[in-house]
Order: structure tokens, then C-alpha cells, then sequence
């Protein structure tokens, strides 16, 4: 059961007891060969991640960061908590949201529906060309759509996937956005994803999250 560890006046560290004949050495590689095992531990921990995130700042440790007693964990978070308190006033009140912009989807979706062969197999091999080469335009509007998103935002981390043959273009985003903010920020987003999907475009956007791309301990 997760428990509180008391580390300064107003900072704690979210801690669980774990057996460890289980967690470490041999044992715990093991268990990282376990896809299950792992889906149900990372589970555990964005659970309780967000548990607290919804009542004050959080910042997420790695899964399977591990001490062997209260008094090492108290000690390796005591030695950063300058820096730590320092994220903490930078991280307060704000909350992460995740954009993925797939390019050509929503026309990908048209082509299911198509009833003429000719017209199904002839919208396939423009996808295909897209996926393999995305034009200027595309990459504009998703860079463009992005770059929107983020004059709303506090902090941005962005990835542009390279194009793969046979797969969609795909840009996305990680935002950090004032959750006063939040009414904002999600009519931009539905407006730039019905925009996109004239396009052909599909936006797919998910939060609020703590802020797990934003952090750095």
C-alpha cells in the first residue's frame, strides 16, 4: 500500500513497501521480461501518480526506482531538494497534455468506405505516397497546427516522427498548460483538429496528465 515518507515541511515522497527477493538482481530482470508484470506495475504507479496530482504538485518518478530502506530514500530525495522545491513552484497549477497528429487518417478512414475498387485503390496509392514522402504542405499544417497549440502553453516538447513507407506522418506534442487555461486549450484543440481534418488530418489529444515529460529527477 502506497504511504506518505515525510522529507521536508511541506515535501513528502509516495513510497510502498516492496519485497526484495522479488525486485532485485536476477528476480527483477525477470520480471521486466513479463510484459503482463509490467503492464500491471506501470499501471500501479500512474495510479497513484495521478492520485496525488489531482490534490497537489507531483513529480513522477521512474517505475521500479528503488531503495532498500526509508532512511536511503529519504536521504537521495533530501540531497536534490533544492532543485526539487525549485520544480515544484515552477510545476504548480499546471498540467500536461499529450497531441498526436496523424496525417492522412481521416482520408484512410474515407478509403473503408468506398464502394468503387477503382476509386478505393486509387485513394491507397496517394496514402502511400503521402506516408512515404509527406509533402511541404503536410508537414506545414502539422508544424503549423503544433505551433498553435503551443502559444497556449507554458512549456512544449515536441517530436516529429520520421516518415516511414507505409505508415502515416505523424507529429506530436507534449503540453504544459495552466489548468485555468484548460477551457482554452481544449476549443483551440477542437478547433485546429476540425481544421486538420479537412485536411485529411486526425488530432488525437489526451490529459490532463501530471507532468511526466516535463520533469527531470
Amino acid at each position: 500500500m502506497p504511504r506518505l515518507l515525510s522529507i521536508d515541511r511541506d515535501v513528502w515522497a509516495v513510497v510502498a513497501d516492496a519485497p526484495l527477493e522479488r525486485f532485485t538482481g536476477e528476480a527483477l530482470q525477470q520480471e521486466m521480461q513479463d510484459v503482463e508484470s509490467i503492464s500491471r506495475h506501470a499501471f500501479a504507479h500512474a495510479a497513484v501518480i495521478e492520485f496525488f496530482f489531482r490534490r497537489c504538485p507531483v513529480i513522477p518518478l521512474k517505475l521500479f526506482t528503488l531503495f532498500s530502506s526509508d532512511a536511503k530514500a529519504r536521504s537521495d530525495v533530501r540531497s536534490r531538494l533544492a532543485s526539487l522545491k525549485r520544480m515544484f513552484a515552477a510545476l504548480r497549477g499546471l498540467e500536461e497534455w499529450g497531441v498526436r497528429i496523424i496525417a492522412g487518417e481521416v482520408e484512410a478512414d474515407t478509403a473503408r468506405t468506398l464502394d468503387s475498387g477503382h476509386d478505393y485503390l486509387q485513394l491507397k496509392k496517394r496514402l502511400h505516397e503521402q506516408t512515404s514522402a509527406p509533402s511541404r504542405r503536410t508537414m506545414r499544417a502539422v508544424d503549423s497546427a503544433l505551433r498553435s497549440l503551443g502559444r497556449l502553453a507554458s512549456k512544449t516538447r515536441k517530436e516529429m516522427l520520421p516518415p516511414s513507407a507505409g505508415q502515416p506522418y505523424v507529429g506530436r506534442a507534449s503540453f504544459l498548460v495552466k489548468a485555468g487555461r484548460r477551457p482554452a486549450w481544449k476549443k483551440e484543440a477542437e478547433r485546429i483538429a476540425t481544421a486538420l481534418a479537412v485536411e485529411g488530418h486526425r488530432l488525437e489529444m489526451t490529459g490532463p496528465w501530471p507532468p511526466y515529460h516535463f520533469v527531470s529527477k
